[in-house]
């Protein structure tokens, strides 16, 4: 229940104070599991107090970017230009191995084409390539390309999703006739989607 009151932030890459964070309330969490004598008062109390703290520091630091540098470090530019910054590499203790590794995962095998790299403060890096090296997109080849969008899950497992149905201003009833003109019950649907065209992905399931 903390966690999820702390939101996805918290589930994705942390920063030192999220991590700290999660790191305490594991340990609560555990006292009255390993103790027997504990009251689950014991970890209920100061779990709430962590984070109803947790949820006003990322509120002030929201609003008070210079406040936020207290608990976060600012993000480091170890590349510009195709030129390193070998005090910034120091500085965050990163080896070139590390960095040259980096790039590779970002897709990019030659320092000279980057055009920033930075390390960002959860400890990502990101990688910028020089415009000249980045490949072009359709507007650059001026070709009019049709928005698909993203799809959008419908029926997952025969369970409807009504979230993502809002969402499209849809009614179930629009996907029920779906399903009735391809002669299909929702409970034998594995998986329904539909893109921002309205070209919708029927899977059914396979037998057990």
């Amino acid at each position: 229940i903390a966690m999820r009151i702390l939101g996805k932030r918290q589930l994705g890459e942390l920063e030192v104070s999220e991590l700290i964070t999660t790191i305490l309330l594991s340990e609560i969490a555990a006292f009255p599991l390993t103790d027997a004598e504990s009251s689950i008062l014991h970890a209920i109390v100061p779990i709430s107090i962590i984070v109803a703290l947790e949820i006003i520091f990322s509120f002030i630091g929201s609003r008070f970017p210079t406040a936020r540098r207290f608990v976060s470090a600012p993000p480091s530019t170890l590349i510009k230009d195709g030129v390193i910054n070998q005090k910034e590499l120091r500085k965050n203790r990163i080896a070139i191995e590390e960095l040259i590794a980096e790039l590779r995962l970002n897709g990019v095998f030659d320092i000279d084409d980057v055009k920033y790299a930075i390390l960002e403060q959860n400890g990502l890096l990101s990688v910028i390539p020089k415009a000249e090296r980045q490949q072009p997109s359709f507007r650059d080849l001026k070709i009019n390309a049709k928005e698909h969008g993203i799809q959008h899950i419908i029926i997952s497992q025969g369970t409807w999703n009504e979230y993502n149905i809002n969402l499209l201003g849809r009614s179930k009833l629009y996907f029920q006739e779906y399903l009735k003109k391809h002669h299909v019950s929702e409970k034998s649907v594995f998986l329904l989607t539909i893109d921002d065209l309205n070209h919708c992905t029927l899977i059914l399931k396979e037998a057990e």
